[in-house]
């Protein structure tokens, strides 16, 4: 299972992304890990050209933001303060850089962060479900991002739902999906739709006597079984129940073990990323996905369909970029 113990907290200081940081606290409550918190303090470039020609007795550089960085800086030590319980803070970053969202997903990788946690929306508006920076970051991180908004309440996450095509690929998430659903004590649906034009879960063998339903999810569930195999998480398994679409997930700890209760959905659609959202808003609490499935090649950065649902679904959505090794072995 995925351990979330260093985690990153991108913030504009907007209402938007002040949702974050009490969620960024629950998640360090059941895994004990560390919070940083981090601002990006935009550059004002053409303005700064513009103060240059003017002849304008003012620099930058020197008399501009080292005031925006001490702001910053008491701004985020008193949100820590406020939000953050003491064996939690970490550290509180502040750089200047041109592209925001550049900076935050070079910042999660280079520092080996576990999870990135942000508002949906900061200060950036879009005629998205995220914003312009959030989706950004979601597109291009190679770090989970967790992305929340104003309506998240911890206490009523019940169902987590991961979609997948049934992929290597889109399966990647399914680790992340246990460890926070256990977080939450919450039950995991796997999401699969059966795309009118074909999905890759064509080359399941389908069971004339189990029906097509049945066959593409007895196929799911031991391909996840497998995939967690080759990929070593020993201490997570799908243990099945005898009862049809409904499973555990073990969670292995030491002498001690403990289940996720593992619910799986088959639909037929025209597109999946509309059956995804379909389903997400009357169903799920919150969504997990990788950003790469079948149709990942296609979009070298991010699949189309997690695009969509990333961009469109009004539910807190986690995304996982796969390993480089889930791609050399697809």
């Amino acid at each position: 299972m995925i351990e979330l113990k260093k985690i990153l907290v991108p913030t504009d200081f907007s209402k938007g992304s002040e949702v974050a940081y009490s969620v960024a606290q629950n998640i360090a409550d059941t895994f004990g890990g560390v919070i940083d918190f981090i601002h990006i303090i935009p550059t004002i470039k053409y303005f700064n050209e513009s103060i240059k020609r003017l002849g304008v007795p003012l620099d930058i550089n020197k008399d501009v933001y080292p005031k925006i960085i001490d702001e910053s800086e008491i701004r985020l030590k008193k949100a820590m303060d406020q939000y953050l319980k003491e064996k939690n803070k970490g550290k509180h970053i502040i750089k200047v850089e041109r592209r925001p969202s550049e900076k935050i997903v070079n910042y999660a990788d280079k520092y080996g962060y576990d999870l990135v946690i942000m508002g949906s929306r900061g200060k950036d508006e879009s005629r998205f479900v995220r914003g312009g920076t959030t989706e950004r970051v979601i597109r291009k991180s190679k770090v989970p991002v967790f992305s929340v908004d104003q309506r998240f309440d911890k206490n009523k996450v019940k169902n987590i739902m991961m979609s997948t095509d049934s992929s290597e690929l889109s399966l990647s998430a399914f680790p992340l999906a246990v460890s926070i659903a256990d977080s939450y004590k919450a039950d995991l649906t796997l999401f699969h739709v059966i795309e009118l034009y074909g999905t890759i879960s064509e080359d399941i063998p389908r069971s004339p006597e189990k029906g097509e339903g049945v066959s593409i999810y007895e196929g799911i569930i031991n391909r996840t079984n497998e995939y967690l195999s080759k990929r070593k998480f020993d201490n997570i398994h799908i243990q099945r129940t005898g009862v049809t679409f409904e499973d555990e997930v073990v969670i292995t700890d030491g002498d001690q073990s403990r289940t996720v209760n593992l619910f799986t959905k088959i639909e037929k659609g025209i597109s999946a990323h509309y059956e995804i959202e379909s389903y997400a808003s009357e169903n799920a609490d919150l969504v997990v996905m990788a950003t790469h499935g079948h149709s990942g090649f296609a979009h070298l950065i991010l699949g189309s369909t997690a695009e969509k649902v990333a961009q469109y679904v009004k539910k807190p959505v986690i995304t996982i970029r796969p390993d480089e090794k889930d791609f050399n072995g697809s």
